[in-house]
């Protein structure tokens, strides 16, 4: 049976910032802007929940903020998506 090559991972922090805010900041080596977008609309965006709202991402930083209820639903989701989540 063949497969699909599977999706490089990517890893991310999570840091809490109050009142159900979270900023996520990519740890992995990005190769441009695009890439950073690419990954915000394509696995973080998708990652969230019906109620989650993500804010506007921030590329000199390579993070942005999430408002999440739910954040081992988001942790869950963004697994699905091959990001790692770095618990440090």
């Amino acid at each position: 049976m063949l497969s699909l090559p599977s999706k490089p991972w990517k890893k991310v922090r999570i840091s809490e910032l109050g009142e159900k805010n979270f900023r996520i900041t990519i740890v992995s080596e990005l190769e441009n802007e695009r890439q950073f977008v690419k990954i915000m609309e394509e696995d973080i965006a998708a990652s969230l929940g019906t109620q989650d709202r993500m804010g506007a991402p921030d590329w000199p930083s390579r993070s942005v903020v999430v408002t999440t209820s739910d954040l081992p639903a988001l942790k869950r989701n963004l697994v699905y998506s091959s990001i790692m989540v770095d618990v440090s």
